[in-house]
């Protein structure tokens, strides 16, 4: 399983902002060490879920929509990634080496832990990154 960079500098972004507040795309790129023009389109995507907000002209930036405490790592990896869907079963033909009812069985296996990802990772606030108080 691998996070991609769009969700990796989504979740930066996000940081940067919880712990600096209001940036523009210009110095958040420059201060995370992202392209400018990748996180502009990251932060679209996530200005049109409400996550970030936005405010033109000299002196405007991004900000959080919301309270840092109400922001889940969830919600950036699944509005970035639409989630970790990735546990795919590869598809069986008649030839398959085994039987589908084992197939079936295992399939239970990702499912749990795609779900357990997903509520490991809605558990996480940005409240809880800035202030290192992730539970282990």
């Amino acid at each position: 399983m691998r996070i991609s960079k769009k969700a990796y500098y989504g979740l930066r972004a996000i940081t940067a902002l919880a712990e600096q507040g209001e940036l523009s795309v210009h110095d958040l790129a420059a201060a995370e060490n992202m392209p400018e023009e990748y996180l502009h389109k990251i932060l679209q995507v996530l200005k049109r879920q409400g996550i970030v907000s936005s405010e033109k002209g000299a002196g405007g930036g991004y900000t959080l929509a919301r309270p840092i405490n109400t922001v889940s790592v969830w919600d950036i990896v699944s509005t970035l990634d639409g989630g970790f869907k990735s546990f795919a079963p590869p598809r069986l033909t008649h030839a398959s080496p085994y039987p589908k009812l084992t197939h079936c069985q295992t399939n239970q296996v990702w499912k749990q832990l795609e779900q357990k990802i997903e509520e490991t990772l809605s558990a996480m606030t940005l409240d809880q990154i800035t202030t290192n108080t992730l539970h282990s």
